[in-house]
């Protein structure tokens, strides 16, 4: 068995398609239903998945993946108001703050914490040194493409980092969902 032909590559593989099926069954929904928002943020999540938000025809919508490997679905609600509460992010770098390998780089951001309507929570986490987001608008967005992606693909996979110089304007840009 080569190095591309592991029982861990075959899984990790099977794994990605039975996700990028999951992303097209909604994505066709999404066209059947007349979703189209002009503009959607999105935040990586540790499990491989993501949250979404859109403001679409008055309403706000939260998008949620499955992770990577796991079984759910996505979620795909509308509110006429997201209730949230935003928690600051604040975690010191140690040892050299993880110039060359050595201590931890430290984060910083905010995570918003969504109440979900069956009382269950959603989190868009925007943190520094965490996690990716992309804010894509509607000719762009990877989400509502209906057309299989090449290859092994995972959508976070077209995330951009979050550092200190764009972290601000992640926060600012996810308020404005929030609100709109």
């Amino acid at each position: 068995m080569g190095i591309f032909n592991s029982a861990e590559d075959i899984e990790r593989k099977a794994n990605l398609k039975k996700l990028e099926d999951k992303r097209v069954a909604l994505a066709q929904r999404m066209a059947r239903e007349g979703f189209a928002p002009e503009r959607m943020i999105f935040a990586q999540l540790e499990n491989g998945g993501f949250t979404a938000l859109a403001t679409f025809h008055g309403q706000h919508w939260l998008i949620v993946s499955p992770g990577f490997g796991e079984d759910g679905e996505y979620v795909f609600e509308a509110y006429d108001r997201l209730e949230y509460v935003k928690h600051q992010v604040h975690v010191a770098p140690e040892g050299m703050g993880g110039i060359f390998g050595f201590g931890k780089k430290g984060e910083m951001g905010a995570e918003f914490v969504i109440t979900r309507r069956d009382g269950g929570e959603a989190r868009l986490p925007l943190v520094a040194g965490r996690n990716g987001w992309l804010e894509a608008p509607l000719n762009k967005n990877p989400l509502l493409k209906t057309k299989r992606r090449r290859g092994d693909a995972n959508l976070v996979w077209d995330f951009k980092p979050l550092d200190m110089s764009t972290v601000a304007r992640a926060i600012e840009i996810a308020e404005g969902y929030f609100e709109g």
